[in-house]
């Protein structure tokens, strides 16, 4: 990849293996709703879905609908949820594009509703209950009046009952328990009127790796598919899938009392050479990580100077022997023995591992290595582009057979 200023190389074997560590931690029967939001965690969603459905997920989940529709348009035909919310706009695409919908409220069901009507095609629906988290979902008390509503209507099929923890990673948590607590509750009550209960979910990484007991039908994983835990002290097994990458453009010798960069916040302590890379806090590299973090060069750890702009940051590779131009400089992954990881970068800029992952920006060139191409699948080129969505309709994609999530028949009380 010489030829790109920044480029991000994905693993698929690895995403397979992380998942095959989730399957493992789930237990026999769980099903696998993959998350694939935030451009698959900045992973690029459209080839790591494609792998994802090959090696049997049974449907994939995404933060809102231009997303799920990118992955229609990519020809992806097994079952994809909108986990968040849907606003009016978006409504004609989405059930144009057979996408299911998380609700929260009897408004939202009652907009849905009027756009399947209109548009005369079934929407499968999953209610999300608010047991804890404060954000998005009904109040537990109000989710058997809105399944009452949802199959009164004759295009809505209630598909999946659903809630998220706001805690989960260690079994025992008291407040994850509580949570789960509200959660079977409410199914009680569904059970008690005589509505069929339909397929359940709650389980992020966290809860699945952290070995809390829920006894849903399917999980959710997202971060740990990508080899990164969410909490410490579980996922030992999970390998990180994504290193990040750029290369030596320019080399410059400076002697001592030389200032570097914007603001001159670094000053040369001694003759050194610095290096020049071609990528910034554009590509996603944050700016908080000048003066804090390293870069892996021929093996060695060669230290940011000075701030990162928009489009370059500069290291000292003074002690690095034979630095040159061209030379490969990983930003997140390893080489050589020495690893910079998604989480060292977090601390040193102050955020999250996710945050690391799915702000990496649009310039850099996503790069697929192993897992094979499933029948019909967009090409690595399409898709590292992030293309595939709007050139995949005139190419005739075949698709995998869409599996669907179990039936909810439209029984009366």
């Amino acid at each position: 990849m010489k030829q790109s200023r920044v480029w991000a190389e994905i693993d698929l074997d690895r995403i397979t293996h992380n998942l095959d560590v989730v399957r493992a931690h789930a237990g026999p029967g769980r099903r696998i709703m993959a998350i694939v939001k935030a451009n698959a965690y900045g992973h690029g969603a459209v080839p790591v879905a494609w792998h994802l459905a090959s090696q049997g997920v049974h449907a994939v989940g995404v933060g809102d609908s231009q997303e799920a529709i990118e992955l229609r348009l990519a020809g992806l035909s097994i079952p994809i949820l909108v986990l968040g919310a849907v606003i009016h706009g978006e409504l004609p695409d989405v059930v144009a594009h057979d996408i299911a919908v998380t609700v929260h409220s009897a408004e939202r069901v009652r907009m849905l509703d009027r756009e399947a009507r209109r548009a005369m095609r079934p929407v499968a629906v999953h209610l999300k209950v608010d047991t804890g988290m404060g954000r998005l979902g009904c109040r537990p008390e109000s989710a058997p009046e809105l399944i009452e509503l949802i199959h009164a209507s004759e295009h809505l099929r209630l598909e999946g009952l659903c809630t998220h923890f706001s805690s989960a990673g260690r079994e025992g948590d008291d407040f994850t328990r509580l949570q789960i607590e509200r959660f079977e509750a409410v199914t009680d009550q569904i059970r008690s009127a005589g509505w069929p209960v339909p397929a359940r979910h709650a389980e992020a990484s966290a809860a699945i790796l952290g070995g809390v007991a829920g006894n849903f039908d399917f999980v959710r994983p997202g971060i740990a598919l990508f080899g990164l835990s969410p909490r410490p002290g579980t996922g030992h097994e999970l390998k990180p899938a994504l290193t990040l990458k750029s290369q030596i453009i320019f080399l410059k010798d400076f002697e001592a009392g030389a200032p570097i960069g914007y603001g001159r916040t670094h000053i040369t302590s001694h003759r050194t050479r610095i290096a020049t890379l071609p990528v910034g806090y554009n590509d996603g590299y944050a700016f908080r990580l000048g003066g804090r973090a390293d870069v892996l060069v021929r093996g060695v750890r060669a230290p940011v100077v000075g701030r990162v702009s928009m489009d370059y940051l500069t290291i000292d590779v003074g002690h690095v022997p034979g630095a040159s131009v061209g030379d490969e400089a990983v930003l997140m992954g390893s080489q050589g023995t020495e690893c910079v990881t998604a989480e060292e970068l977090a601390d040193k800029s102050g955020t999250i591992p996710y945050e690391v992952l799915t702000r990496l920006g649009k310039r850099v060139v996503r790069v697929y290595r192993g897992g094979g191409k499933p029948a019909g699948a967009p090409s690595p080129e399409q898709t590292a582009s992030g293309s595939a969505a709007s050139r995949s309709a005139d190419r005739g994609f075949s698709v995998i057979r869409r599996p669907t999530l179990p039936d909810a028949p439209k029984t009366g009380r």
